[in-house]
């Protein structure tokens, strides 16, 4: 899921640093909302900027999905399980035991803490997917003014991960090599775990002492200030994206509050 999808696509050109402020406002747009109407609108504007103007495959964003509501399923449940009732004149109980309660209001919040939930996880997919690690650290530095020690940090540490899946993958070939039986349930997960765990943290020790080493044989971070090879400029097609989608946020909160479906950090009465 974690990963960067080269493509020519418009999004993939686009500044990292506008890209970032701008998913960061539609996440906040979705943050205070107890109803399912704006964070439904807005995950579905995500899924459709992914697909149309980033190019990415119906495929992969499908697996995201399921991977999505795998994650946000038990925040769900509880939440609907869990509605305060109190704040409601006539509440709509449909089913309820012990501390357990199913409300027509339950679900409502429930559907919307899920869609919340989906759209904080869109907005970093999309950004992640559509934003090259390097050009990233480039903006963070030149645009956003952060220092490079820090903007190169996230770099390196952003780009060890897929190295450390390949470690993985490398170890579970070398055991299934050497004939190594891989049993099931808790007990086998424990086994492949302790079996895993060691080769991982050497090499992952390994790694970032060439990588500290490499960098001071360089002098990275001799100097304050450091010149660029490459330059990530902030454009008017930039601004023009961040433009839409707030003009988009406005369109979406106009329509809900139109039909009634805006709550704001409280649960609405019914």
């Amino acid at each position: 899921m974690f990963s960067y999808q080269a493509h020519a696509s418009p999004l993939h050109t686009l500044n990292p640093a506008v890209k970032l402020f701008t998913m960061v406002a539609v996440g906040f747009a979705a943050a205070f909302v107890y109803q399912p109407l704006v964070p439904g609108l807005l995950a579905l504007g995500l899924w459709v900027t992914a697909w149309w103007f980033g190019r990415l495959p119906l495929r992969l964003m499908a697996r995201w999905t399921g991977y999505m509501l795998v994650l946000a399923w038990p925040l769900v449940l509880f939440t609907a399980l869990y509605t305060d009732l109190s704040r409601y004149a006539q509440p709509h109980v449909y089913w309820s035991w012990g501390p357990w309660t199913l409300s027509r209001e339950g679900l409502v919040v429930a559907a919307a803490v899920g869609l919340r939930m989906m759209v904080f996880m869109s907005a970093s997919l999309l950004f992640i997917a559509t934003t090259e690690p390097t050009a990233f650290a480039l903006s963070l530095a030149q645009n956003l003014h952060m220092p490079y020690r820090f903007a190169y940090g996230l770099l390196i540490a952003y780009r060890f991960l897929p190295t450390l899946r390949q470690e993985f993958l490398q170890l579970q070939l070398a055991h299934q090599v050497r004939g190594v039986q891989e049993r099931g349930g808790w007990r086998g997960w424990w086994d492949r775990w302790r079996r895993y765990a060691t080769p991982l943290l050497a090499a992952a020790l390994r790694k970032a002492e060439r990588t500290a080493l490499a960098m001071d044989a360089k002098a990275f971070g001799a100097f304050p200030k450091r010149t660029y090879y490459r330059q990530i400029p902030v454009r008017p097609r930039d601004w023009a994206f961040f433009a839409a989608w707030l003009g988009y946020i406005a369109a979406v909160y106009h329509v809900a509050h139109a039909l009634g479906m805006v709550g704001w950090m409280w649960v609405p009465d019914a």
